[in-house]
């Protein structure tokens, strides 16, 4: 398909509040938007999701995950503001065969509505559609919205042995 065709294909979805949102494979154009979102979200919700004092992603990063063959990069919307991204989630391929990597950054203001866990279910979804039969998830042991959402995943803790829990969510 080609990536004006994916990017067109959105997924609609309804938040837990009745508010609508969209999700679509990101595209290399998006860097802008979402640099954007990077500024948005507070230094703690950019250390949980890299691990690191982030600000954003330079190009060639933002290049490597919009890149298909890498893997997948949702962008999320809300539905009336398409140009708006208030969310990334990621399902990259791994060395491991059948086990792709999940993460989400969700911008400060959407956080504790529901939308990390819609995202983490949608994520789910496109990585089994993917042919995916594990999702890994490198979490710091502090970031406990994303081990409640992964919880509701089935996930399971495969090493707890450092700050960054390393979570395996079968498919």
């Amino acid at each position: 398909m080609s990536d004006a065709g994916r990017r067109d294909a959105a997924q609609s979805i309804t938040l837990p509040d009745g508010t609508a949102i969209r999700t679509r494979a990101a595209a290399p154009a998006d860097l802008v938007p979402v640099q954007e979102l990077h500024r948005r979200c507070s230094p703690d919700s950019r250390a949980l999701r890299y691990h690191a004092g982030k600000s954003g992603l330079s190009p060639a990063e933002w290049r490597q995950l919009s890149a298909p063959e890498r893997g997948t990069t949702l962008v999320t919307t809300p539905a009336e503001r398409t140009d708006h991204i208030i969310a990334m989630t990621n399902v990259m391929r791994t060395d491991q065969r059948g086990v792709g990597e999940l993460a989400i950054l969700v911008e400060d203001a959407w956080q504790a509505r529901g939308l990390g866990t819609a995202l983490a279910e949608h994520a789910a979804t496109v990585a089994r559609r993917e042919g995916h039969h594990e999702l890994a998830a490198a979490v710091a042991a502090s970031n406990k919205p994303m081990l409640h959402v992964l919880e509701k995943l089935d996930a399971t803790l495969v090493d707890a042995t450092g700050p960054v829990l390393d979570i395996r969510i079968p498919l």
